[in-house]
């Protein structure tokens, strides 16, 4: 007899029947030729997909060198923005800190006059010089009602001169001196309310050099006076004497941005809106043929706007030297690649040649075995029916201990007998049965509950076990189980007891259950 795996390699071999034998006279030929036109329309068809693959190589080596330089510019510019928000965001907190840091001291100092200070104007004098030197001001000074300004060398009269308004301030405000000049000063202002003889200070403010203030915010400039980064007003005017990357051109960086390129998504309107309103924002332009990238943030408490600019085309052409080597060696790889293929058509062309007159020579030897294998195949059948049966009978039983896997033991049992036949026997009882062995129902199942099943459950055990109560519970159900706990090697455990009658319901002629199948398993995880 032939094993399944002997048939197979058998039938891979010989893939012809006897109806094919009987028709071979007329029709040997003609299958032939339809398998040699077979074979060449295998060949057009591999030719064809092996032209399309070279396209598709070509036209993807051609995408990928025109994507690669969209996308290193995108990755540039998201990683230009990213970078420069968060630099800004530093910068931005840090003169803020310092703004307010200032507006700190002077209402330290505020809360450090004494009367004798206000006493006399010598007093006062001498106050302010205290304190202008204590926070290294250049002034530091009060306005009365009248607007006259008294500092640490006499009073002054050019209240005009100055951005804030004494008479309606009422909360700290930070303004510039000398905007448009080279010698600009940061004015402090805070409203205060104290008397001096007949006079009445509205505004104590204190006035501090630029570059002073800006101290610490890494402002710094090359040679030329070009940096990247840098504060202005609203309006443009930067607050250091120096100028921000390639907009040195103009003094107003407005004006500057107005001569850019813009790149797409950014528009001029749009960041003078956004700069004299005081709004975050960035934007990326052209200037002088740079590619740049500004990014602006707002400076808390006043209307100054710190600035960091980045050129993008630095970091381009970087990047741009690796993207470039990158696709060389994808086009080099496709070109590999349609190398290889054209290489493999030629030995496939070759091949398929070879292979045409080999199939005839094949075909003529075959038609002379024909006749022989069609009654081997006959007797083939044969042992394929009986293997057929001894596969089934195979089957069943792999099935029966595949279903009984689950069980811990199963028995067969006739209740009218009060007999019993161990199929699978449970390891972990003392004294257990072994498979195959016959044995008396009651006794057997009276003597497990005596030793293993709980005092709570030992009752309802027995009930439930009984051949009469069996017999009702199957009378109108295949199966019916019950669930108890046994105690064993000192722990307690959930168990089911199964009963399935030999014949369902349906098919029992005189109606009454004879004969069951008993399982007992483990359901302690799933009931807990």
């Amino acid at each position: 007899m032939l094993s399944s795996v002997t048939r197979r390699a058998f039938y891979k071999a010989v893939p012809y029947h006897s109806d094919y034998v009987r028709c071979l006279p007329s029709f040997g030929k003609g299958m032939m030729n339809v398998s040699v036109v077979k074979k060449n329309e295998t060949t057009t068809v591999a030719i064809v997909g092996g032209l399309i693959v070279v396209f598709i190589l070509a036209l993807g080596a051609f995408w990928m060198a025109r994507s690669a330089s969209r996308d290193t510019q995108e990755a540039v510019r998201s990683v230009s923005q990213l970078y420069l928000d968060e630099l800004a965001g530093r910068r931005e907190q840090v003169v803020a800190s310092n703004l307010r840091d200032s507006i700190t001291d002077m209402q330290v100092a505020i809360g450090l006059m004494s009367d004798e200070d206000l006493s006399d104007a010598e007093h006062l004098q001498a106050y302010q010089s205290r304190m202008r030197k204590l926070y290294n001001l250049e002034k530091f000074a009060f306005v009365d009602q009248d607007g006259l300004i008294y500092t640490a060398d006499g009073t002054q009269d050019n209240i005009a001169d100055y951005d804030f308004d004494y008479t309606t301030i009422s909360e700290p405000e930070i303004s510039v001196f000398n905007l448009k000049s080279l010698d600009k000063k940061v004015i402090i202002a805070v409203p205060v309310d104290l008397s001096f003889g007949e006079a009445a200070f509205r505004v104590c403010f204190s006035e501090k050099d630029m570059d002073d203030m800006l101290d610490g915010v890494s402002l710094q400039s090359d040679n030329e006076g070009v940096t990247f980064c840098n504060i202005y007003t609203s309006g443009g005017i930067a607050l250091s004497n120096t100028v921000l990357g390639g907009l040195a051109v103009e003094d107003n960086l407005l004006e500057a941005m107005r001569h850019a390129q813009m790149e797409d998504g950014y528009a001029y309107d749009t960041f003078v809106s956004n700069f004299k309103e005081g709004r975050k924002g960035v934007v990326s332009f052209t200037y002088n043929g740079i590619y740049e990238t500004l990014s602006y943030v707002p400076v808390e408490g006043t209307d100054w706007l710190l600035t960091y600019l980045i050129r993008e085309s630095v970091i381009s052409s970087q990047i741009s030297s690796i993207s470039n080597d990158i696709i060389r060696r994808g086009i080099l790889q496709s070109l590999v690649t349609v190398a290889v293929l054209l290489v493999m058509f030629s030995l496939i062309l070759s091949q398929n040649h070879r292979n045409a007159q080999l199939l005839v020579e094949k075909e003529s030897a075959e038609a002379a075995n024909r006749v022989k294998r069609e009654a081997l195949e006959q007797r083939i059948a044969l042992q394929e029916k009986l293997l057929e049966q001894e596969s089934s009978r195979e089957e069943q039983t792999k099935m029966i201990t595949a279903l009984a896997s689950d069980y811990w033991s199963v028995y067969y049992l006739e209740l009218d007998k009060d007999e019993g036949v161990c199929y699978q026997s449970h390891s972990d009882i003392e004294g257990g049965m072994a498979v195959g062995e016959h044995f008396r129902y009651m006794e057997a199942v009276t003597a497990y509950a005596s030793s293993y099943v709980t005092d709570q459950y030992r009752d309802e055990f027995m009930s439930f076990v009984q051949p009469d109560a069996v017999r009702e519970g199957l009378k109108n159900n295949r199966v019916i189980s019950y669930r108890y706990t046994v105690r064993r090697h000192g722990r307690e455990t959930y168990e089911m007891v199964r009963f399935a009658g030999v014949r369902h319901p349906e098919d029992r002629q005189d109606g009454e259950v004879h004969a069951v199948g008993a399982c007992f398993t483990d359901v302690d995880a799933e009931t807990r």
